[in-house]
């Protein structure tokens, strides 16, 4: 009775360990994909809340936030800059998933860390990820685009 005992919990270990692998197999390379991933990528057909300041609405990762707040630099840095955004200060950022397929809406604040009255600058821009992969944070179309930083800009001219 004892060797059987001993086969039936050799047996339980080695498809207790089997069971293990398999997760880890297929379960670490989806949750890697998952973290780096643009949320919603393929989603269509409604507006989604990504993250609102004002709404203290936070679906995205600290990774995500990250690269969503890299992309609103290039985007800036593209249209009006480049900028040393060691000067800046992010108010916030406000991420939206756009109804069609691959399209985010970011609305970021910035202040100068110099203190000037009036100094926030708001820059909107709509812009369609080309991968749903946020490594190549670079590989995006600016849709449309509008900022403080524009109109400051052209009012000097």
């Amino acid at each position: 009775m004892s060797s059987e005992t001993a086969k039936n919990k050799i047996n339980i270990i080695i498809w207790v360990i089997c069971g293990l692998l398999l997760i880890g197999a297929f379960g670490i390379p989806k949750l890697y994909r998952s973290y780096h991933s643009a949320p919603y990528y393929n989603s269509t057909g409604r507006t989604i809340i990504l993250e609102n300041n004002k709404e203290d609405t936070h679906k995205l990762n600290k990774y995500q936030k990250l690269q969503f707040t890299k992309i609103a630099k290039e985007t800036i840095d593209q249209k009006d800059g480049p900028f040393n955004w060691k000067n800046y200060k992010i108010i916030y950022l406000d991420i939206y998933k756009l109804e069609r397929q691959s399209e985010y809406a970011l609305i970021l604040k910035i202040k100068p860390k110099l203190k000037i009255k009036d100094s926030t600058i708001t820059s909107s821009m709509i812009v369609k990820l080309n991968h749903s992969n946020l490594i190549n944070y670079y590989d995006i179309s600016v849709i449309k685009y509008s900022s403080d930083f524009s109109s400051i800009f052209s009012k000097k001219q």
